[in-house]
């Protein structure tokens, strides 16, 4: 199952997030964690067009995890050009 990030248009109150939460988990779709006009969900792409379709003043886009992960060598260097410049 992919994950997808539901966007509201428009700034919606309390209670406009939790009927549109209670229609994507109506539809079959399990919905992670919600925020101020924000939803994440987790479901196949079928379901989630399904559920696009049903809340039309909600966008969505694909979750995308982008972790950068530090080069160690580029480190060592900077220690040793530091230690070396320090004698």
């Amino acid at each position: 199952m992919d994950r997808y990030v539901f966007y509201a248009r428009e700034s919606l109150d309390a209670q406009t997030i939790r009927a549109a939460r209670a229609t994507a988990s109506a539809l079959g779709v399990t919905v992670v964690q919600s925020g101020v006009g924000t939803m994440l969900l987790e479901a196949d792409p079928a379901l989630v067009r399904k559920v696009a379709r049903a809340l039309p003043q909600w966008r969505y886009s694909v979750e995308r995890h982008a972790t950068r992960i530090p080069e160690r060598r580029a480190a060592e260097r900077v220690r040793r050009a530091a230690s070396a410049s320090a004698r």
